[in-house]
């Protein structure tokens, strides 16, 4: 008992740490302030010679056994295939335009698409090739694609010795940390996705290295504040910030160690702990400055890095408002853009599915499927083609005698010969005019009215009538709203004049005077009797999705036939430009909800019921297909759901005052091992509530965890002496450290988990290196219908 309650007091007391330096050993477990006090009293490590540090050193052995083979089977023939392979058409592209400069979107974060360019670019690679298709030959087109794999397989390959570390510092046995590292190491979805040019491998480095780090920062809790406890403080926020900025899903790792912290402070705060409110605050300031603004300002600083590489025009430029798109070098926007006059006919392009406003005279049906009933009205629709029937002439409202002498009511040019030599300046449209859009070729005025549109009954219905008709004039009234206009700048006469509309360079509204409500169009087609075109309506929230258009061209006027000078290009900063990509970024993604057929569910993850094929060579009966390890995805979920169930019990019987097991060992299990539980389901439950298409790489974080809570239940079934088999390093072995547990069945269960995770991996292997395989071969290898090998023929 006293042994016990020393134990607990050790989580509230200060060190005192003789001259010796005597450390903590059992101490180390991430979580457990729990130690067996003889083993504190009497072990201290003493420095080590170089000799005596590989004299029974069976923790660095099992370190190196695990690094060894990590390393070699994530570079074992990483050359083949010599193909472009599955999303090495999208992340090999990306870092093609980092060497080109040209910008992309993407909807995940820059830093690891920069660490997958760094090795071409010290290669002299240009990046002129683009990845366009999976199956296009490297070799022929001259990509280091080696070198890039490489890269990854190097990052992929320190994940299993994170691992080991992680299992060592948390004070598990040798045998439970190997066995946990070996898992991680031969599981056949990590080790293809370390072969490949994929993101993943990066962002898992960093997640594990964040749980390492924090791992090595609480164990310093007793020497706070020392140059020990800052560089492993600010370590931990350096891999969080580098996780999330690798992708998003980072942020779970960040969330998770937030709870960590939390849980940390608290206690510091407990008035047990003797602490001051100046030590206390001392504690949260500098978690605050290391653990958020630090992992901030890396989350900017790769940003900011990745707008400065990008500085020319390239693929990605539409995603953005002109004004981001201005500041590219080569825009088409900064070259040559037409001003809008009175008079113009234009065509208006919407941003997001690029169809253009069309009018004809064929009319809505009276009545649509659904009973409701229409204006009858002539259609105006969306159209993909651009023709005369999708201009519209700008007329004012209210007609000024200059306009009258150069134009009639429907902006039909009423003497060509007076056009010569006047200066139409005056003329000129800019940002919240009040106009009419006569159609070119009927000279019906553009109208909206509250009549329910075709497909949204809550929006309003777009048609035509008569440009002379008094009767519903006002609803023939639209202002021409700017999207992010520039500021009012002084005219000729000292007016002061707001900015003017141009073509392709300013997103634009148009919203109806007297209803408020802005042209709209979404990408579902209108049946036959409207030609299959795009519902145009009336949105209420003018600042809904779908309702930004440009003014695309002008009839009869092309760019650079203006003789004015190269337009200027406004102030955009970088916050600017951050803020308006992260918006993009999450709009994009939570937009990708398109059917894929690889596509899953997270609840058919933990069994892998559905695999992705990423490549396959019909010829030679080769294929390079997602799938993990069986045994240790299957043996990892049972595991879990065992471990959950454990915890339950414990957790009932200490309802009813009843102790099953020892207090070390509980406590270990509770801290220790709920810790990873944790990291697991922040890992994998958030992607249940996500909207967008989901595959199952996305389970690769939770599955690293999964494989961390096998190793706590084996440990806990298995070893019963924790002080006796705790380790507190990854690489030394202290003295009395026990390595082999007297249980024969503890070294059966542990020795077959081993030997059937490699066996399992080796049988599965074809589909992670691509080797080719009989007919036969696949089919006894489809162990569940769902998964779609090729099968050669």
């Amino acid at each position: 008992m006293r042994e016990a309650d020393e134990s607990i007091g050790l989580h509230n007391r200060k060190d005192r740490s003789s001259s010796k330096q005597s450390y903590r050993i059992i101490d180390s477990n991430s979580l457990d302030d729990s130690t067996d006090t003889k083993i504190h009293e009497n072990i201290e490590i003493k420095q080590n010679t170089s000799s005596s540090i590989f004299k029974n050193n069976y923790a660095l052995l099992g370190f190196v056994t695990i690094c060894f083979l990590s390393i070699f089977i994530r570079l074992y023939k990483v050359w083949s295939p010599g193909q472009v392979v599955f999303d090495e058409v999208h992340f090999g592209k990306f870092a093609s335009y980092y060497l080109r400069r040209e910008y992309y979107f993407d909807v995940h974060p820059p830093l690891a698409k920069m660490m997958l360019a760094l090795p071409a670019k010290l290669v002299g690679y240009n990046g002129k090739f683009l990845f366009e298709k999976i199956g296009m030959d490297y070799t022929d087109n001259g990509a280091p694609y080696f070198v890039m794999r490489v890269m990854v397989a190097i990052f992929g390959s320190t994940i299993p010795m994170f691992v080991y570390m992680i299992m060592a510092e948390s004070g598990y046995s040798l045998l439970v940390t190997f066995m946990t590292a070996f898992m991680v190491t031969f599981d056949n979805a990590l080790v293809l996705h370390s072969r490949l040019i994929l993101l993943d491998s990066f962002m898992l480095f960093f997640i594990i290295g964040s749980l390492y780090s924090y791992i090595r920062f609480f164990k310093l809790r007793y020497q706070a504040f020392s140059t020990q406890w800052y560089t492993w403080l600010f370590t931990t926020g350096l891999f969080l910030g580098c996780a999330f900025s690798c992708k998003l899903v980072g942020l779970f790792t960040y969330v998770s160690v937030g709870v960590l912290v939390i849980i940390d402070l608290w206690n510091i705060l407990d008035i047990k702990r003797d602490n001051s409110i100046r030590i206390c605050v001392r504690h949260f300031s500098t978690r605050f400055v290391a653990l958020i603004i630090f992992p901030v300002l890396l989350y900017l600083s790769f940003f900011y890095i990745h707008f400065a590489i990008l500085n020319k025009t390239g693929s990605g430029d539409n995603y953005h408002t002109p004004k981001f798109q201005m500041q590219l070098a080569g825009n088409r926007l900064t070259i040559n853009t037409i001003p809008i006059y009175y008079g113009d006919a234009i065509s208006f392009k919407h941003v997001g599915t690029d169809v253009y406003i069309n009018g004809r005279l064929e009319r809505f049906p009276r009545k649509y499927k659904d009973k409701r009933i229409s204006s009858n009205g002539h259609q105006v629709t969306g159209i993909s083609a651009l023709g005369n029937s999708s201009y519209w002439t700008i007329a004012p409202v209210e007609l000024p005698d200059e306009y009258m002498k150069l134009f009639n009511e429907t902006g039909q040019v009423v003497d060509s010969s007076a056009l010569n030599g006047i200066s139409l300046s005056h003329l000129q449209v800019r940002n919240h005019d009040l106009v009419r859009l006569i159609h070119y070729d009927t000279k019906k005025a553009m109208r909206t009215h509250d009549v329910a549109s075709p497909f949204t009954p809550t929006n309003m219905e777009f048609t035509m009538i008569d440009y002379n008709n008094t009767s519903e004039y006002e609803d023939t009234l639209f202002y021409l709203d700017i999207d992010q206009p520039l500021e009012k700048k002084h005219g000729p006469d000292g007016e002061l004049l707001e900015d003017e509309h141009r073509t392709t360079s300013k997103r634009i509204r148009i919203i109806s005077k007297p209803h408020g409500v802005a042209a709209l169009t979404h990408g579902k087609k209108l049946p036959d009797w409207g030609f299959g075109d795009q519902e145009i309506n009336g949105s209420k929230n003018p600042k809904v999705t779908g309702t930004l258009w440009t003014i695309d061209s002008v009839l009869g006027k092309t760019e650079g036939s203006e003789s004015e000078k190269k337009i200027e290009i406004p102030y955009f900063s970088f916050f600017s430009k951050f803020i308006e990509l992260q918006q993009v970024m999450l709009k994009q993604n939570a937009a990708l909800t398109k059917p894929h057929p690889f596509q899953s569910t997270p609840e058919t993850w933990p069994l892998m019921i559905r695999g992705v094929s990423f490549w396959i060579n019909n010829k030679l009966g080769q294929q390079i297909y997602f799938i993990g390890n069986p045994f240790g995805w299957y043996i990892g979920f049972f595991g879990f759901l065992a471990l959950l169930g454990i915890y339950l019990i414990i957790s009932g019987c200490h309802q009813r005052n009843v102790s099953l097991i020892s207090y070390l060992k509980e406590r270990h299990l509770t801290r220790s091992g709920m810790m990873i539980v944790t990291f697991y389901l922040m890992h994998y439950l958030p992607f249940f509530s996500m909207g967008r298409s989901l595959f199952i790489h996305h389970y690769l974080p939770a599955l690293i965890f999964k494989y961390m809570a096998l190793g706590v239940l084996i440990q806990f079934i298995f070893i019963d002496d924790y002080s006796k088999f705790a380790m507190f390093s990854p690489i030394y072995t202290r003295a009395n450290l026990s390595i082999v547990p007297k249980s024969r069945k503890a070294i059966f269960v542990i020795s077959s988990i081993i030997f059937m995770q490699f066996i399992t991996f080796y049988y599965f292997s074809p589909f992670v290196y691509g080797t080719a395989l009989e007919t036969s071969d696949v089919l006894a290898r489809t162990w569940l219908k769902s998964w779609d090998f090729f099968v050669p023929k």
